[in-house]
């Protein structure tokens, strides 16, 4: 870890300590965060950013980012994080939610992926074939888009929908030609020998958000900012070294019972880091919204209404920081 970083961490956690002891009462409320598959506990962990809390912190753990989106909902999370659709669709309802911070991620992680001894050499060549998506995700998005870019209509592909993970199991039984899915299914499929014939870059945002409940925004403010500076810096680490980056994964996969290479190939690609709100993510997100609006699954709206840049100024300072 560089020696500017370390300084930096140490001064930005005790710092953070200082401060926020100063602005909770005696009692501290916990704030309670709903992660994926212990992506963000692991994360913070690793990079040990969860020391000397001065809340408590309690982990939800989900498999979905649907699932996070109506905990958060209905008031059961604090903090959720999630991809950029159920948070969007969420906003269209006029739920009590707000992203706050964005986890960015290389793109190339997002993908269309064929068998190795697939015929398919590009999307265009996906016509009259069996695809596997999932509804109101990036997968859906990324594969019409595609299409739509190689001059292909929609319904010259035989659609079948499906969860991430049956996506998969059913291009290695040969049910489907071709999946749009994510991690780890993209790098799982690669070491197989699958292949990508196209990825988000380009094409679609395919975002991930930071999100809060409006209450816990009132309620909780010190707490949140806190808690997204953390995790902001434990990203950070992740990816200055590829140490970090494989401490990271081994620990991942030892919790989750992973394969530790799939861990280790994936955060090495993905590179993930948090961001603050900026015109960009807003421009994206409605580009979204649109995207789905025009496939009848959700109402057209402005995407800023479901923004609150009130956190940003704080991540932009860190990142600045780390530079």
């Amino acid at each position: 870890m560089p020696t500017t970083l370390v300084r930096w961490s140490q001064r930005l956690l005790k710092g953070l300590a200082l401060s926020l002891v100063a602005s909770l009462n005696t009692q501290a409320a916990n704030l309670i965060v709903g992660d994926q598959s212990y992506s963000a506990r692991t994360v913070m962990e690793a990079a040990g950013v969860l020391e000397d809390l001065p809340y408590e912190l309690e982990w939800k753990q989900f498999t979905a980012g649907s699932p996070v989106a109506e905990a958060l909902n209905v008031g059961s999370l604090d903090i959720g994080l999630l991809g950029d659709s159920p948070a969007l669709f969420m906003g269209a309802l006029g739920a009590p939610i707000k992203v706050i911070g964005v986890s960015r991620q290389n793109l190339d992680g997002v993908a269309i992926v064929v068998r190795k001894d697939s015929p398919i050499k590009t999307v265009a060549d996906l016509a009259g074939k069996k695809v596997a998506i999932w509804k109101g995700s990036f997968s859906q998005q990324l594969m019409l888009t595609a299409l739509d870019k190689a001059g292909i209509a929609r319904d010259a592909v035989d659609y079948r929908y499906l969860s991430a993970l049956d996506s998969s199991h059913a291009l290695d039984g040969g049910s489907v030609d071709a999946i749009a899915t994510w991690e780890p299914y993209v790098t799982q499929q690669e070491r197989q020998g699958a292949r990508i014939i196209a990825t988000a870059e380009g094409l679609i945002p395919a975002q991930s958000f930071i999100v809060a409940n409006d209450q816990a925004i009132k309620d909780k403010r010190a707490q949140i900012s806190d808690f997204l500076q953390r995790l902001q810096a434990a990203r950070a680490w992740s990816v200055s070294d590829p140490q970090h980056n494989e401490r990271y994964a081994n620990a991942w996969a030892a919790l989750t019972k992973a394969d530790a290479e799939v861990a280790r190939r994936w955060f090495s690609r993905a590179q993930v880091v948090v961001v603050p709100i900026t015109a960009q993510v807003v421009a994206a997100a409605q580009q979204t919204i649109d995207f789905f609006n025009n496939a009848g699954l959700t109402k057209r709206y402005p995407a800023a209404s479901v923004f609150d840049e009130s956190f940003s100024a704080a991540l932009a300072d860190q990142a600045q920081a780390v530079r």
